[in-house]
């Protein structure tokens, strides 16, 4: 077996156990929890940090007819920057990832979208959180409204090259946005 060392136990004797919890802060947004767990060798983490988040994001990726795509620059409190990114967002109560692209891309772009279609999910933040991203590639349609000028600061079309120059320059520093853009340029 190629590239993985062979050790065989069942799907349950591979996953950690929690044993106890303890809830350590709770929002409409996220969860803080002080887990108790059992690693599938046997060690206990008595003392392990989990952030859990109620609903996942979505990242979209819009191209339009001339192969460019929509990029806002958005203000970031917690980083302290403004940087170029892919509209995005937390999926809604009752939305699935394909709905909350569509919402998310008129709310933050100002254009409508279509052909939306699920290329990646992935949780980025494996070791300490259940965060859930969720990318999504369609096609810009009409414009039928204009972007939030309270969330965004900026909206432009960019090029392949475009987009790889701001990724080259460091002025894509959204790890959401980022890997969309670079599943982008990967064709996928």
């Amino acid at each position: 077996m190629a590239g993985r060392i062979a050790n065989r136990m069942s799907d349950d004797n591979q996953l950690p156990k929690r044993l106890s919890r303890e809830t350590v802060f709770e929002s409409e947004y996220l969860r803080l929890y002080l887990d108790r767990v059992r690693q599938p060798n046997g060690f206990i983490i008595e003392r392990f940090h989990y952030v859990e988040y109620p609903r996942p994001a979505v990242g979209v990726v819009v191209e339009n007819e001339r192969g460019q795509v929509v990029l806002c620059r958005v203000p970031r409190y917690t980083s302290m920057t403004c940087a170029w990114s892919v509209p995005a967002g937390g999926v809604e109560k009752g939305e699935d990832a394909l709905e909350s692209a569509r919402r998310e891309v008129w709310e933050e772009t100002g254009f409508e979208s279509f052909d939306h279609r699920l290329v990646y999910t992935y949780y980025p933040q494996q070791g300490s959180s259940n965060k859930l991203f969720q990318i999504v590639f369609c096609r810009a349609g009409e414009q039928t409204g204009s972007f939030d000028p309270n969330e965004i600061s900026e909206v432009g079309w960019f090029s392949k090259d475009e987009v790889e120059d701001i990724i080259a320059r460091g002025e894509m520093q959204d790890g959401l946005g980022l890997t969309a853009l670079l599943l982008w340029l990967r064709g996928m």
